[in-house]
């Protein structure tokens, strides 16, 4: 079968062939230079739209149709990309829409692969309050530093604009630092590395002391064999579930020991503690109690208890398992295939959204902190009842689901 290819494709590799077969003498020292800096830009062009041309192929799941692979699959085992050369491609597949400045000086070659892959990095450990600021600056500052200078420059830009970048600007690169990597060690063992966030530390530690206690005297592992089984029985509890959500109500209790107001809409830029003493941001504290019974307790002067209240109206088991029948089970973010895992109210509580089918969205763990905290908005359309995202520069994006 001969390999379709689009004319402007075909007048590249014809180039590129034509430049292999070119076997003159340069004699000229500039003239080789200037070849040399022409190269790089075509290199930088070709770049830009290898990126575009890997999306567009993404978009209409070319790589599982012809190949049966995903994209990242494709990338390693046919074109034998090394992880990190992938990692960064598909970084910039998942991120470049997010950062219209950015793409499009990689479209214009002004900028390499190199420095777009180093701005989405150091933009992503920001505030998202920040980034549009700061995008500008940073492709300025690219056209003429190395990728490596880009981490560093923003320190620059915060302190000439007057924002403080010692306490909630750490808070947020750490945060953009979680990971979590499972490595193939000796004889099939694996090897576990990682940094948690506040919330999700304190849910595994809690996680692991309930399932890691000894079963009795004559249980006699250490407590890191022990934390080690508890893992186990954490992943095949999950795994036994197939990934499905609780129907069961929600899923978690929030107690609220300030204003619930406060808490819905003056607590914007603080930091709250939890019980273990781990501070966690006001929009990871609303985003955790999105889809969450609050009861609210009332402190005095001298922090004592004056009252406790009951737990207000959250989603009732019957309403989550109609949502999650109407939709098929899927997140309404389009084209995402994870398991869904929250409930969320469309339109906020604190903004006067009910618990009812309407104003619900069965969300997987990611797209629930897109709406929270990365600045994009969820509504859904009346007329159709397709779901409409908009992100934070604009641009939008619908999914339509029908029950499975």
């Amino acid at each position: 079968m001969p390999v379709m290819l689009s004319d402007a494709v075909v007048d590249v590799v014809d180039a590129v062939g034509k430049l292999r077969a070119d076997d003159r003498l340069v004699t000229s020292a500039e003239q080789q230079l200037n070849e040399v800096e022409a190269l790089f830009d075509v290199l930088t062009v070709v770049q830009s739209q290898l990126v575009r041309r890997l999306g567009d192929a993404r978009d209409v799941d070319a790589f599982a149709e012809v190949t049966g692979r995903a994209i990242r699959g494709w990338l390693r085992e046919e074109i034998f990309l090394s992880g990190w050369e992938t990692s960064r491609y598909l970084l910039c597949l998942r991120r470049l829409p997010s950062y219209p400045v950015v793409a499009e000086a990689f479209d214009a070659a002004a900028i390499s692969l190199a420095h777009v892959h180093a701005i989405i990095t150091a933009l992503d450990k920001l505030p998202v309050e920040l980034r549009a600021t700061l995008e500008s600056g940073l492709v300025e500052h690219a056209r003429f530093c190395v990728p490596e200078d880009i981490a560093a420059f923003i320190d620059e830009l915060l302190e000439a604009l007057g924002i403080d970048k010692v306490s909630d600007i750490r808070r947020e690169r750490r945060h953009a630092e979680r990971n979590v990597s499972l490595h193939a060690g000796f004889e099939g063992q694996r090897v576990l590395h990682g940094t948690l966030t506040p919330e999700v530390g304190e849910a595994m530690a809690r996680a692991l002391a309930r399932a890691a206690q000894p079963a009795g005297p004559e249980d006699h592992r250490t407590p890191g064999q022990r934390q080690h089984d508890a893992l186990g029985v954490i992943a095949d509890h999950y795994l036994g579930s197939d990934g499905a959500p609780s129907f069961a109500g929600a899923p978690r209790t929030a107690i609220i020991t300030i204003d619930f107001e406060t808490l819905e809409n003056q607590l914007r830029d603080g930091w709250i503690t939890l019980p273990d003493g781990a501070k966690i941001s006001a929009a990871t504290a609303r985003r955790l109690a999105c889809d969450a019974e609050m009861i609210p307790v009332v402190l005095g002067s001298n922090s004592e208890i004056l009252d406790i209240g009951q737990a207000n109206r959250e989603f009732t088991a019957a309403q989550r398992r109609a949502a999650y029948l109407r939709d098929g089970g899927r997140c309404a973010f389009p084209d995402c295939r994870a398991p869904v895992v929250q409930l969320h109210h469309i339109t906020f509580k604190r903004h006067g959204g009910q618990a009812t089918i309407d104003n619900s969205a069965w969300l997987c763990a990611f797209h629930h902190w897109l709406v929270h905290q990365d600045g994009w908005t969820l509504q859904r359309d009346p007329s159709d009842k397709s779901y409409l995202w908009t992100g934070p520069h604009g641009q939008q994006l619908r999914r339509h689901l029908t029950t499975a």
